[in-house]
């Protein structure tokens, strides 16, 4: 088994047991290491499509749904009992983990039918951080 090399780091000693004490009520069973480096990866990637955002501007591929533009690199949740999924949009089409090319609707209705992927699909573009529903992105939108 091959050895990933390592970097010794220095963190505040109540920060890491906060952290860790969170973990054990939380995700018993995860390793503090394993978790830190996660999340710096998250954060990295974030952070590399926020500076392609500003260096290259916004991205010209993208799936139109309706009167609100997804643009490539858009991630879409939603959530049926306790079944989380993920699409992206890629190009001009939204993918699953599972690599299907769906609709939002059908993205939404997976697993249950008769929702409205405007309720029960979340978005997270490009560089944000935080994940938006769907039918208030839609609503913020002034019409032309």
């Amino acid at each position: 088994m091959e050895s990933e090399e390592r970097y010794l780091m220095s963190l505040p000693f109540s920060d890491v047991l906060a952290l860790n004490i969170h973990l054990k009520d939380t995700r018993p069973g995860t390793e503090l290491d394993a978790f830190i480096a996660e999340l710096v990866r998250r954060w990295l990637r974030i952070d590399k499509e926020r500076l392609a955002i500003r260096r290259d501007g916004p991205a010209m591929h993208g799936f139109q749904w309706k009167n609100l533009f997804l643009p490539e690199g858009t991630h879409l949740r939603t959530t049926y009992n306790q079944i989380v999924e993920f699409a992206k949009v890629e190009g001009d089409y939204i993918f699953s983990d599972d690599g299907a090319a769906l609709t939002p609707s059908q993205f939404a209705n997976r697993y249950a039918q008769g929702r409205n992927a405007w309720r029960f699909i979340w978005l997270r573009f490009p560089g944000n951080d935080y994940w938006i529903r769907a039918s208030d992105c839609r609503r913020s939108i002034k019409p032309v």
